[in-house]
């Protein structure tokens, strides 16, 4: 139990460290210490993000595989479906993006700087297709394996982003204002709507 406590402890501080170094209050200390460096601080903050990603992940897979139930054939290929439905659909969220940007690439200095609101592919159907992607994926990753660190995964993912949302979109609403607010009462958070 202690090492599911300690995964548990452990999806905490990454969502944690991941947060914070993402805040604008943050953001602000190190442009102040870092100077011209803070071009680089965008793509600092994603290679810590997957470094303590993998480690993380390469924790949750020392731990025992105990699974919770035997798995029919059926629900195996509706797991595989469902994690590669996410995958699929977080790559082309990725794709509405300036990758450049989204990595933190330093930007050419003819480069324009000023972010435009999107409302396009996914964003359609969506506000957050990129989370969507991510929770289909963890949720049928822990389907197909049905264990226990991978059920802790998908929730703490899930809970995570359900979290992040809210902050995102504030932010948002200050950016684009009353044309988010708009948006946002039109489109669907994570799943589009049915009617």
């Amino acid at each position: 139990m202690k090492l599911y406590l300690l995964q548990i402890s452990l999806w905490i501080v990454y969502g944690f460290i991941h947060s914070a170094l993402a805040s604008p209050k943050v953001k602000r200390i190190f442009e102040q210490k870092l100077g011209s460096f803070f071009r680089y601080y965008r793509l600092l903050y994603n290679v810590l993000a997957i470094v303590l990603l993998i480690g993380l992940l390469w924790y949750q897979r020392l731990l025992p595989k105990e699974r919770l139930w035997a798995a029919e054939w059926w629900v195996g290929g509706f797991a595989i479906t469902l994690f590669w439905i996410g995958v699929l659909i977080a790559l082309k969220a990725l794709r509405g993006y300036d990758l450049r940007e989204f990595l933190g690439a330093p930007k050419p200095s003819t480069s324009p700087t000023s972010s435009e609101f999107r409302t396009g592919g996914l964003l359609r159907y969506v506000r957050h297709p990129l989370y969507t992607g991510t929770i289909l994926a963890v949720w049928g990753h822990f389907l197909y394996e049905s264990t226990l660190q991978s059920l802790i995964m998908a929730i703490c993912v899930t809970v995570y982003i359900r979290i992040g949302i809210v902050y995102e979109e504030r932010k948002l609403v200050r950016e684009f204002g009353d044309a988010y607010v708009e948006y946002r009462r039109r489109v669907a958070m994570l799943f589009p709507k049915l009617f």
